[in-house]
């Protein structure tokens, strides 16, 4: 399945390059294309939950990205979890960037915050949790045996335009490969956009 729909991708690229001799730099477009076209906006279908269980209760946690949340490319939520892995309705834990973990005037560190340094997500609790929920979203798989897309099974087009201008772009042919970027940025990624797009990325 996964290799199917990433054949049938590929396929259309070359369709419109008509460069069925450029394999690999058809294969190399349309792993960035697909990617490029995910990370343009925060579009929910990307967002993966993840539950975490603490071995002990903690006000300061640093979770392993690569480990628990792979593929990550930002938080959407942190929620905090009690004793029986409910989720804490009065703690309301912020997602910041790493410069603001502190407070400007005291300099002393923010509370109920979580914020990504390096590989690790780090969270600070004003009372010790026993374990989160972790909406973050997800950058896709993109190699042919495990390619997973929900844009390449719902509105493929974007993707194969980026794809297509990319490989036509690198083998001289600019005046196609800016028709085709032209036509991703000023028709297809507003209809996605317009689609599916319902929140913002932080």
């Amino acid at each position: 399945m996964a290799t199917d729909l990433y054949n049938t991708i590929y396929e259309d690229v070359v369709t419109l390059t008509n460069r069925p001799d450029l394999a690999g730099e058809t294969a190399v477009a349309v792993r960035t294309a697909t990617i490029s076209v995910h990370n343009s906006a925060a579009y929910p279908r990307d967002v993966e939950t993840v539950p975490i269980k603490l071995p002990n209760p903690a006000y300061i946690v640093g979770i392993d990205a690569q480990v628990s949340l792979p593929r990550l490319r930002g938080l959407s939520q942190v929620v905090g979890l009690d004793v029986d892995f409910n989720v804490i309705e009065t703690l309301e834990i912020e997602i910041v960037e790493l410069g603001d973990t502190k407070d400007p005037e005291y300099h002393t560190w923010k509370n109920n915050i979580a914020y990504l340094a390096g590989t690790a997500v780090n969270i600070r609790t004003s009372m010790p949790v026993y374990g989160y929920v972790i909406d973050y979203f997800m950058t896709p798989q993109v190699r042919p045996e495990l390619y997973g897309s929900w844009i390449a099974q719902l509105m493929p087009d974007p993707i194969v335009y980026m794809a297509a201008s990319i490989v036509l772009s690198t083998n001289g042919n600019e005046d196609k490969a800016k028709s085709y970027m032209a036509f991703y940025q000023n028709v297809l990624k507003p209809q996605l956009d317009s689609s599916y797009l319902t929140s913002i990325i932080r």
